[in-house]
């Protein structure tokens, strides 16, 4: 069970990294993994692993699970904790959209970090978390270090 997490700590060279994947990709939605340690209602990101856009769409992502499992474990290896994902939406507002809705469900627990981007805009970034089905989504803070 995850403990449930308030507040998102990303270092400003991760929060880069993942900000240098979103331009890359694109129009297309960026998509990764969010590694690091929790504590106390914050999690702190210390690794984001990108993951390729299955789908290769400027609306929606996924990835291939594979993908996503060997970095799960091969962060686990290094005794850093999975939080969640990142990815992308190529418009003003990072806000969850029904897709992201449904998809966060499968996994309870788990943050969301959301990029808004659009090239020469300022990236404005949201994260999200869903405790359970029927329970609301809840804003997790975002906290740039």
């Amino acid at each position: 069970p995850f403990e449930r997490i308030y507040k998102l700590a990303i270092p400003r060279g991760v929060a880069q990294e993942i900000l240098e994947h979103v331009e890359r990709e694109y129009p297309i939605e960026a998509c990764g993994t969010l590694f690091g340690r929790v504590g106390r209602g914050t999690a702190l990101v210390e690794r984001a692993v990108p993951l390729r856009n299955v789908l290769g769409s400027s609306t929606a992502f996924w990835f291939d699970v594979r993908d996503w499992m060997k970095a799960i474990m091969d962060a686990k290896r290094e005794g850093l904790e999975y939080i969640g994902l990142y990815h992308s939406h190529a418009r003003e507002q990072p806000l969850p959209s029904l897709a992201d809705r449904h998809r966060m469900l499968e996994c309870p627990g788990e943050v969301w970090l959301i990029v808004a981007y659009r090239p020469g805009g300022e990236p404005c970034l949201a994260a999200y978390r869903i405790d359970d089905y029927g329970s609301a989504i809840v804003r997790v803070g975002v906290e740039l270090l």
